[in-house]
């Protein structure tokens, strides 16, 4: 059993069955908004996961057809089909969204779960499902209009772009946005884009993020890379499109958790640093590469012959192999328990406003995983045979993906150790992504 197996039996009230919900559409107390929130709801399919424990279940089942399907992926260099298919059915893009709009509000341990299982299939997938699960929680912290009309969406995914790549000029009303950014993982399979931009006269308020419909930005074909192949991880491209202020927020108000009265203002679960987030629910994904190379290593093991140039008959045999494969196992088990800490931590800032200390572990955290998982998954590859760096091989694209990854300028651990070593030595982390 894994470290959140056992927080995954937990079941979740009735209100959190959306199936339920739907009872409750003509309650205006209960359910505010309630034309579009219909709407979101009728749009959901019968016979979806009741539960996120369901969602986990379902998703369980899938792993061994996503790692099929993987080779497909990097060479479509988007999500498979079928992949969007099985993972849109079971719910996977409703973990975090409210349930008055068919969403689960999963507990963190869930949602990190779930994410690792995608990832330990394929892990382009399990990325491209990681960005638009976290930013599928976006339109609750804005203002009840925006998210009224933002959640009516079918099958809802959003995808999300920090880098301040774009410029956005005041106007009555709202915003005119153009630019351009280079990572928009999953853009082309997303109904909207979340970008940041610099804003001129605001900028001693910092970066203002902007959500604007997919059918107003232009999706290059342009990712080509050496790992992480599949994730669509394109050009985004915005000219001159207006942007109400009301599906504005500032990047400031995302790491501190301070947003505006709206319907969600109630609910713990959407009053929290929307940054740290990011950061407890990207996680998993590196674990699931991990789990993934793990999976792929212990299967073959036991058909390897000898060790060439060596007097070992089988691979299983040599010593060498032993002591390689219980550091990688180590280093497995260490990503495991801090993936679970990390949730912990977002956790436990449910009722109350994190501290600069907790906000920048969240930060260290994240780059302590990328280092554990690919330390895992690098071992693996070095004790494997040369015939696994061959394509055919799964075990080669976890060694791939986990080191393209491990470069994420939000992951690499370089960064984050800065951050938290600084706030250990009572300074400030010098970091606005904490």
């Amino acid at each position: 059993m894994n470290v959140t197996e056992v927080r995954a039996q937990v079941v979740r009230p009735a209100v959190n069955d959306w199936r339920v919900l739907r009872v409750f559409i003509g309650d205006r107390d209960f359910n505010r908004g309630a034309i579009s929130m219909s709407a979101a709801l009728r749009n959901l399919p019968l016979d979806a996961p009741r539960t996120a424990q369901g969602v986990l279940a379902q998703v369980n089942t899938l792993v061994g057809q996503l790692r099929a399907r993987a080779p497909e992926t990097e060479r479509l260099r988007r999500m498979h089909p079928d992949n969007l298919r099985d993972l849109t059915e079971a719910g996977v893009f409703r973990l975090a969204m409210p349930t008055d709009v068919g969403g689960y509000q999963a507990d963190e341990d869930i949602v990190a779960e779930v994410l690792a299982q995608i990832s330990r299939g394929c892990p382009s997938t399990g990325w491209m499902c990681t960005i638009m699960v976290i930013s599928n929680l976006l339109p609750a912290l804005l203002a009840d209009e925006a998210a009224d009309e933002i959640y009516a969406t079918p099958d809802l995914r959003i995808t999300t772009t920090i880098a301040p790549t774009g410029q956005a000029a005041t106007v009555d009303g709202g915003y005119r946005v153009t630019g351009q950014w280079a990572w928009n993982t999953a853009g082309v399979h997303s109904n909207w884009l979340a970008s940041a931009c610099v804003v001129p006269g605001e900028e001693d308020r910092g970066l203002r993020v902007m959500l604007m419909p997919a059918a107003e930005v232009e999706h290059q074909d342009n990712w080509h890379a050496a790992g992480m192949a599949g994730t669509a991880t394109n050009i985004a491209t915005v000219g001159d499109v207006f942007v109400p202020e009301a599906r504005t927020i500032l990047v400031k108000d995302l790491a501190e958790g301070r947003y505006s009265t709206r319907r969600y203002s109630r609910l713990p679960y959407f009053n929290r640093p929307f940054v740290m987030y990011i950061n407890a629910g990207s996680a998993p994904a590196l674990l699931g590469m991990a789990r993934g190379a793990m999976d792929c290593f212990m299967q073959t093991l036991p058909a390897r012959g000898a060790i060439t140039y060596t007097a070992w008959p089988k691979a299983a045999d040599a010593p060498l192999l032993h002591h390689q494969l219980a550091k990688a196992q180590y280093d497995l088990e260490a990503a495991e328990m801090f993936t679970s800490r990390l949730s912990a931590l977002y956790r436990g800032v449910l009722h109350r406003p994190p501290t600069i200390m907790e906000r920048t572990q969240a930060r260290g955290y994240i780059g302590h995983v990328a280092s554990l998982s690919r330390a895992c998954v690098n071992q693996l590859f070095e004790a494997s045979s040369a015939s696994h760096t061959l394509l055919t091989a799964d075990i080669q694209r976890y060694f791939r993906d986990i080191n393209v990854l491990h470069q994420h300028a939000a992951i690499q651990p370089n960064s984050g150790d800065e951050a938290y070593g600084r706030v250990l030595a009572g300074l400030d982390p010098n970091s606005e992504i904490v």
